[in-house]
């Protein structure tokens, strides 16, 4: 546990001083690019907030998959951008030379660069996560076994029972489009899926009684018409 807390304590320090070492630069990179010196210390925060706020999405590991993938790039290139920016700065205050006319057009577009990626951060993280669930649990091999003795699978180890299998799909759109009479290729076009699925999804919508007479309906007195 000591040790745990001395290596929190140190990383406290490191950040801290990589922190002010960092925002310092950044705040010298900009007034030389002609920031004024009121708004110069803006840069450092937009480029180290941007990271922080890609770092927590990605390695929070409660985003979804998209949001988590561009955050980590976000994150990296913000990073890459903050390590050369401190060295351009140190270099051009070092030799007193002055940025050229594409350095200053670049640390110009950081903060509007940095602001459109987070906003496209933030809409990737309120979307909601697709859960899928898996048995990863292998089949049993007297299961199997049993299976290819029944011949009920095929040569490729498929089930020849698959497409007599029903075909399961509880959505609103779906029941909407077939209620609204669309034939198989439009529903397969709204739905994007194949025409063999939504030919399924029209049979399995048919009224049963489209395919099966209805017996008469009795009279009053018990006897059939």
């Amino acid at each position: 546990m000591n040790s745990r807390i001395t290596l929190y304590v140190l990383l406290g320090v490191v950040a801290t001083a990589a922190a002010v070492l960092s925002f310092s630069a950044l705040r010298d990179l900009s007034l030389v690019c002609g920031f004024a010196a009121q708004l110069a210390w803006l840069l450092p925060v937009v480029i180290d907030a941007g990271a922080a706020a890609g770092s927590l999405v990605w390695l929070g590991g409660q985003a979804n998959q998209a949001a988590r993938s561009f955050a980590r790039t976000l994150a990296l290139a913000l990073l890459t951008m903050s390590v050369a920016a401190n060295a351009l700065g140190h270099g051009l205050e070092a030799f007193r030379l002055e940025p050229a006319w594409w350095v200053v057009v670049i640390v110009s577009a950081v903060a509007p660069a940095v602001l459109g990626a987070v906003v496209h951060l933030a809409v990737l993280v309120g979307r909601p996560q697709q859960v899928h669930e898996f048995d990863e649990q292998p089949i049993p091999y007297e299961l199997a076994a049993e299976a290819y003795a029944d011949d009920s699978l095929d040569e490729h180890g498929v089930s020849r029972l698959w497409d007599a299998a029903p075909l399961v799909v509880e959505d609103e759109r779906t029941a909407q489009l077939i209620a609204a009479g669309v034939g198989r290729r439009r529903l397969a076009r709204e739905l994007d899926i194949t025409e063999y699925e939504a030919r399924r999804l029209l049979d399995r919508a048919r009224p049963a009684t489209s395919a099966e007479p209805r017996e008469a309906a009795p009279h009053l007195n018990g006897s059939r018409a």
